[in-house]
């Protein structure tokens, strides 16, 4: 279950969009609390610590015995937001620039072509407000629209991404008035090509990513302040990287990784996992959740665990599949796994051409010469992807997109921890993906890095779609899906 300390983040980003949105216009109460509890699954504790933090950023007035009112839809300019920043270099805004360069675009492009319907009143209305002559609203209200399409792919994770680059809360410089009116045009042909059911060009998202270059560019002449998460623990974070590693469960997240380096072999019934000590250095965790990790494996009957013996495994892998754990009691992992590789999947052939381009020669030799002894492996070859993920996340030129990539390496890891969701034998589907990623290598040692990234974008592609019809067979779909309601991040 997550903390209260994420969860009071999490009601109020939901109620801040709502206000941004308009769905809680100003001048509005908010609903009572006992009926905003049930409405957002939270405790009364949580609820209002996220309301405080509303009213210290200026969204809500807060007066006793009365309910919170609406009284702005931006934050105010003295609010509680100025305080969670800190000043980025103009090295790190640019690092932090290229990053939304190479990871906005596809992001955006998924959330406008999944609406429909009805699910365009929101950015009609919001474009329908952007006046060219009042140039701080305009672009205030262009963030919230560029938002709305993030939001609109309904993972929790990718918002978190997206917003740990900093630039979220920003507005470029007002400008001429007739560079404004250019840009109302275009993102109103832009929803008019889609909502249509067409194909828009890349290059009609240049004046949306121009707006992120705008912002970079006063980093020279302004203070550039990266916006930090209201969470005391993530606000502590240095980075995107450790942004989003800690909002995830620590305890369970060992536990099953320990359970899948068991399932794959590397730990056979008798030989002693790691000390205590040693998993706190690896997992970069404390002893508590190390101890509370090896309690779970106890349970389940997979270790032993004795002062002056060690932990060691009692359980092989025939017992492992008979391991009977709830899909809610996994629920949480489950979700992650899933939000990992959507992320992975929308944004990866881009990024993969990227650092394709970096790779030399011999390194690409190098990974096919790794990925095909790992194939002959009884136990490594289910590491086969994992290890084409790594080599993309390693070359990747800027330190923000490499550690957003690097969470989703450890996160694709999730996947062999899960009980039945992936095969420690070598089957028809996985020896595909297997060929697939070898492949890929090849066509590196070519020096092809387009076609390395579309092939590798195929293969991860693949093993999403595997893996979510394998969810749903095994019944865990349902349960990961009441992690969060993802249609509350944007409806």
């Amino acid at each position: 279950m997550k903390s209260d300390v994420i969860q009071y983040e999490r009601i109020y980003h939901l109620l801040k969009s709502r206000i941004e949105y308009g769905i809680l216009p100003v001048g509005a109460a908010l609903p009572g609390r006992s009926i905003l509890c049930r409405e957002l699954g939270t405790s009364e504790r949580t609820l209002r610590h996220a309301l405080e933090l509303l009213a210290q950023d200026g969204y809500l007035d807060i007066s006793p015995r009365k309910r919170p009112v609406v009284v702005s839809a931006f934050a105010a300019p003295e609010g509680r937001a100025l305080l969670h920043t800190k000043k980025a270099d103009a090295a790190r805004v640019n690092d932090l620039l290229q990053t939304s360069v190479l990871l906005c675009y596809p992001i955006y492009m998924s959330g406008l072509r999944r609406c429909a319907g009805g699910d365009w009143r929101t950015p009609e209305a919001l474009l329908a407000q952007m006046d060219p002559n009042r140039p701080e609203e305009f672009w205030q209200l262009s963030s919230r629209l560029g938002r709305f399409f993030i939001a609109r792919n309904e993972n929790e994770l990718l918002l978190r991404a997206v917003d740990s680059l900093g630039f979220r809360g920003k507005e470029p410089p007002p400008g001429p008035l007739e560079d404004r009116v250019r840009y109302r045009e275009n993102i109103e042909r832009l929803l008019q090509t889609v909502k249509a059911g067409g194909e828009p060009e890349q290059a009609q998202f240049a004046p949306i990513l121009a707006q992120y270059r705008a912002i970079a560019e006063q980093a020279g002449e302004f203070q550039f302040l990266q916006a930090l998460s209201p969470c005391p623990l993530l606000a502590e974070a240095d980075g995107p990287g450790q942004q989003l590693s800690l909002a995830q469960e620590r305890y369970s997240t060992v536990c099953l990784d320990l359970l899948g380096l068991i399932a794959i072999g590397r730990y056979q019934p008798g030989d002693r996992l790691p000390t205590h000590d040693q998993l706190q250095e690896i997992y970069g965790v404390s002893r508590d959740t190390t101890v509370k990790a090896i309690r779970m494996l106890r349970r389940w009957g997979v270790v032993t665990a004795a002062p002056r013996r060690g932990i060691s495994v009692v359980m092989d892998l025939d017992g492992l599949k008979k391991i009977q754990i709830t899909p809610e009691s996994i629920a949480c992992h489950v979700r992650r796994y899933l939000d990992s590789l959507e992320l992975l999947s929308l944004t990866v052939e881009r990024v993969a051409a990227h650092a394709g381009a970096r790779a030399e020669t011999k390194e690409a030799r190098q990974l096919r010469g790794v990925l095909l002894r790992q194939l002959e492996q009884p136990c490594e070859h289910q590491l086969i992807p994992r290890t084409l993920l790594d080599f993309i996340a390693e070359h990747i030129q800027y330190d923000a997109l490499r550690a957003i990539y690097g969470i989703l390496a450890r996160n694709f890891s999730i996947g062999r921890g899960i009980p039945k969701l992936v095969s420690p034998d070598k089957n028809p589907q996985n020896s595909e993906i297997y060929r697939q990623c070898i492949e890929a290598a090849e066509i590196l040692s070519g020096g092809d890095a387009p076609r390395f990234a579309k092939a590798a974008a195929d293969m991860f592609a693949q093993v999403r779609g595997l893996i979510v019809t394998a969810c749903r067979q095994l019944g865990y779909w349902d349960a990961a899906m009441r992690v969060y309601d993802g249609t509350a991040l944007w409806k």
